[in-house]
């Protein structure tokens, strides 16, 4: 798994208790999974039973760059 520079230095600066192992679960096992139509990105969703709440994880075109990741508040599968 890849991720981006901004994910490296500001995601995970204000969100290091979000664990590699759920990107990883987002990216191969989603509950749901859309491509943003504005820019291409894609976004992935996961239950994390820790947070108790569903992860958004957002990467790039490719779908396996990490761009982005927080808990969802509003998400519902």
């Amino acid at each position: 798994m890849e991720t981006t520079n901004y994910f490296r230095n500001d995601v995970m600066v204000k969100r290091p208790y979000i664990k590699a192992e759920w990107l990883e679960l987002a990216l191969t096992n989603p509950v749901r999974r859309e491509v943003q139509s504005d820019d291409g990105r894609i976004r992935h969703w996961v239950w994390i039973q820790e947070l108790g709440r569903y992860l958004r994880v957002i990467t790039l075109e490719d779908g396996t760059n990490v761009h982005n990741a927080f808990p969802d508040r509003r998400f519902t599968p």
